[in-house]
């Protein structure tokens, strides 16, 4: 569960610095997008962000063409490759750094890693899909339908984090688990898997670009939303108004992990919650606050009971 800015630093040049040591461009993006003065800010230690594309060297127009014929003699669509692995070999290949091995490479060589990567990433989507279908065969076979419950993740930006809460979402029995704009998500990445355990394939998941689109989505069949966050007003997650567990369900917005739950969204929610904290630190690790609001959902609604 995540706060604003001004609450969890006590400058803002302290939030911004934060901010860049995570080295993400998208989450720099959303923070200009919601305002934040970075005016003032120290500069960033390093201008190449993590995800972003480094400027092409001079020779790159001509290693990308001689890669994509050696990508064609194999059979491999060089537009067609798949984020990941197949997609981050391409493009080192195309904008090496001295240190890669790529400077050296024959575009033959780097076809066939691709090629095999390539391979390697479109197993693992399909095995993720047909494990995803097998376990919710499974649970019909036995008699055990999803809890009305959809846990919705804004912007959350470690993979870990992410497997954890697959892995909490899927000891509630949760109906789906919804990752929006830059969360990881299993289809995206497997690192996930290293605290999901398996889980990322028990549990439905679906991704949408814009978290307000998936909460209007949820709006529209009758869930009611709750967002995870310390704001003045929020109201504990104990006493929230909770829909019984024959409606549509509930769903649970947790937010980025340095900046929260985005606050344009709250004209979409229906409560805003919060886990009342009494140490230094007013909020939980997000992998930590959704299994403590998941299983306390469950409990409200009595199936620990049954």
């Amino acid at each position: 569960m995540g706060q604003t800015a001004c609450s969890l630093f006590s400058t803002n040049d302290d939030a911004l610095d934060a901010l860049r040591a995570v080295d993400s461009a998208q989450l720099l993006a959303e923070v200009a997008r919601r305002n934040l003065d970075a005016s003032d800010a120290a500069p960033p230690k390093s201008s190449h962000h993590v995800g972003a594309q480094r400027d092409k060297a001079a020779d790159s127009d001509r290693r990308e063409a001689e890669l994509r014929d050696a990508l064609q003699t194999l059979g491999v669509d060089a537009d067609a490759i798949e984020g990941g692995p197949p997609k981050k070999a391409f493009q080192t290949y195309l904008r090496p750094r001295d240190k890669d091995n790529a400077v050296g490479q024959t575009p033959q060589n780097a076809a066939h890693q691709i090629a095999f990567l390539q391979r390697h990433e479109l197993a693992r989507r399909a095995t993720h899909l047909r494990n995803t279908d097998l376990a919710a065969q499974a649970r019909r076979a036995a008699g055990l339908a999803s809890h009305p419950l959809f846990v919705v993740l804004d912007n959350v930006r470690s993979a870990e984090n992410v497997g954890s809460i697959y892995r909490s979402a899927d000891c509630g029995r949760a109906a789906e688990v919804i990752t929006c704009g830059f969360t990881p998500n299993p289809l995206s990445t497997s690192k996930l898997a290293k605290t999901a355990f398996g889980a990322e394939s028990a549990v439905k998941g679906s991704h949408y670009e814009s978290t307000a689109e998936a909460l209007k989505a949820l709006r529209a069949r009758g869930v009611v939303v709750w967002a995870l966050e310390t704001v003045d007003g929020a109201v504990s997650y104990t006493t929230a108004p909770l829909p019984a567990l024959e409606s549509p369900g509930v769903a649970l917005v947790f937010g980025n992990e340095v900046t929260g739950v985005d606050q344009a969204l709250f004209d979409l929610v229906d409560h805003v919650v919060e886990i009342p904290t009494h140490g230094a630190k007013n909020s939980m690790n997000v992998a930590c606050a959704a299994t403590v609001v998941v299983m306390d959902v469950l409990r409200r609604w009595g199936v620990n009971d049954t």
